[in-house]
C-alpha cells in the first residue's frame, strides 16, 4: 500500500482514506459507496511528534471513490497550511 505524500511549503502532506459503509458498516447493504479522508501534517525535518492529523471535512457531497478522496484531503492540507481554514487535530 502507497501512502500519497507531497511536500508543501515546507510540511509534508500525507493523506489517507478509506470506505464508510452504510447502515451500520454493513459492507453488503445497498447504498452508495462513500469515502472519508484523513490529512496528516508533519514538519519538514520531521521530529517525530509534531504530526498533526485532520478529518477532512467535505463541502458538498461526499467523494464516490478513493482518488477523489486523496485529492480533497490534499487541498484541505494546503488550505490548513496556508491558514484558509482553522481545523481542529484529532
Amino acid at each position: 500500500m502507497t501512502i500519497p505524500t507531497i511536500e508543501y511549503r515546507g510540511y509534508e502532506l500525507r493523506a489517507y482514506s478509506h470506505q464508510e459503509f452504510p447502515l451500520h458498516r454493513d459492507p453488503y447493504a445497498k447504498g452508495a459507496r462513500r469515502f472519508s479522508s484523513v490529512v496528516g501534517i508533519d514538519a519538514i525535518p520531521s521530529t517525530g511528534a509534531s504530526l498533526r492529523r485532520y478529518s477532512t471535512l467535505f463541502g458538498g457531497a461526499s467523494p464516490t471513490n478513493e482518488r477523489d478522496a486523496i485529492e480533497l484531503a490534499m487541498q484541505f492540507g494546503k488550505d490548513i497550511v496556508d491558514g484558509k481554514v482553522q481545523a481542529s487535530e484529532l
